[in-house]
């Protein structure tokens, strides 16, 4: 009988377990791909092992990524996400991806942002990238926004923030789990970075839903914004009639209004009771992404922006237009938070202080700005149905009706509503014991009237609405 040392046996172990090892690690690297799906063939792609991606870092791949603006939906076995948009944010060397995610479920991966360049000798076109280089790669941040609402939503917005590494500047960003073991990567985002100061006010107006068709909302709001001082409009699309989307695409003609289209995804309209109230999914149709997304395309592309629903005007008292407003705040403000109060739509309608022309075109055209002057005695108080002015680039955070953070120095600045007043011009019944307050501010602003008048014969036959 031959006796075999221990340490002979030990080593033979050693061997064996190492070459174990080193045949699972070879075994698992040969599945651990990244995948990149092409739309146009219905091919899968592997691209690189993880482990080499700096390796291809900058190699330009003839593949087509499928780009999509809103609301890519990202799933993993706990969570869903929905990725709305990403914008560069230079100041801070990041890219930040706007995500509605479930905040029910704590999020239990990691994830990474994924850097793509368009190849500079293809056509920019943002429903694929066909030719593209993979320039970086780093792990993001999520924060989630702090809004407060009446009632829990079960999705709320947040934000992945994703370090740039080198100087980079992005054309495009994939968000996906660490690691790329299992997850197909699908799309991407466009990487919006405006660099350039087009106009001092654009208007930013939450998402119009549930097949909107009072076209003359649209006008009448545009039409004395523009009186008012403002430059743009961004309307997000969730639901509209024909006559609204004509009324938009007239204004978009003439390059003073962009429309974002709002898709939300079906488990995002309809809660698990089947009930029609969209808020027990989200919170008023995505408002708090739809904010942040409008605040982030505006960051170096506006002076300030205007943060308003479509039934309100920002109103100042002792000023000719927003401009002579701004001027006379601090300037070392980055928000300026404006008190709200209801101009109730089932009280009467003014008799006087109206030329009869304006007020039969106001009458025509249901301009309720120009017909209902009374008010409810009561302002409400700050950050009670408040909404903002802001300096986009001295703000990082914006909710519902404050400012939620700040780049670091920044700070809001109360306006007195004396100075200036947010009219709500509120449908459905009023509360008959609040006393009334004539309000006739708006009639500074009169030109808007004339305005409205031309704006419709422009439109020719379209309806005002509202349509059944």
């Amino acid at each position: 009988m031959v006796m075999i040392p221990r340490s002979t046996i030990r080593l033979v172990s050693v061997f064996v377990l190492g070459y174990s090892i080193i045949v699972s690690w070879f075994l698992f690297q040969s599945t651990n791909k990244y995948y990149i799906f092409d739309n146009s063939n219905h091919e899968t792609h592997s691209v690189r092992n993880l482990t080499s991606w700096r390796a291809w870092e900058g190699e330009i791949l003839p593949l087509r990524l499928q780009c999509n603006p809103t609301f890519s939906r990202l799933s993993t076995s706990t969570e869903d996400l929905f990725l709305t948009s990403a914008f560069g944010i230079h100041y801070l060397a990041q890219v930040w991806v706007i995500v509605i995610i479930n905040s029910d479920l704590p999020v239990q991966s990691d994830f990474e942002c994924v850097f793509y360049k368009q190849d500079q000798n293809d056509l920019l076109s943002w429903n694929y990238i066909t030719n593209f280089s993979i320039i970086g790669l780093t792990l993001s941040k999520l924060y989630v926004f702090p809004e407060i609402v009446k009632l829990p939503a079960r999705f709320t917005a947040a934000i992945f923030s994703c370090p740039l590494r080198h100087g980079l500047v992005p054309d495009a960003v994939s968000l996906v789990p660490a690691g790329f073991l299992k997850l197909p990567v699908h799309n991407a985002l466009p990487v919006i970075s405006p660099s350039q100061i087009e106009r001092n006010f654009a208007v930013c107006v939450s998402p119009l839903h549930s097949l909107h068709s009072k076209a003359h909302q649209i006008v009448e709001m545009v039409e004395t914004s523009l009186v008012l001082g403002a430059d743009h409009f961004f309307f997000y699309n969730l639901s509209i009639h024909w006559n609204v989307d004509a009324v938009l695409n007239h204004y978009a003609s003439k390059g003073l209004v962009t429309v974002i289209q709002w898709p939300l995804p079906a488990m995002l309209r309809e809660d698990a009771t089947n009930r029609t109230s969209e808020e027990t999914n989200i919170h008023y149709h995505g408002q708090l992404a739809m904010l942040n997304d409008c605040l982030n395309r505006n960051k170096g592309a506006s002076r300030y922006v205007v943060f308003q629903d479509l039934d309100e005007l920002v109103v100042p008292k002792k000023h000719q237009s927003w401009t002579m407003l701004m001027a006379s705040l601090p300037s070392n403000a980055s928000a300026y938070m404006l008190r709200s109060s209801y101009f109730p739509l089932d009280w009467p309608s003014v008799k006087s202080g109206i030329n009869k022309t304006a007020n039969k075109i106001a009458k025509t055209y249901n301009a309720n700005a120009f017909l209902k002057v009374f008010r409810e005695e009561r302002i409400f108080g700050r950050a009670v149905r408040s909404k903002y002015i802001v300096d986009p680039l001295r703000v990082e955070i914006v909710g519902i009706h404050n400012v939620w953070k700040f780049k670091r120095g920044g700070a809001p600045y109360y306006v007195p509503p004396e100075v200036a007043l947010v009219h709500h011009y509120r449908a459905g019944k009023s509360e008959t014991e609040l006393k009334r307050v004539k309000d006739k501010s708006v009639f500074k602003f009169i030109d808007a009237l004339p305005q409205i008048h031309r704006t419709w014969q422009q439109l020719g036959d379209i309806p005002l609405g509202p349509l059944v």
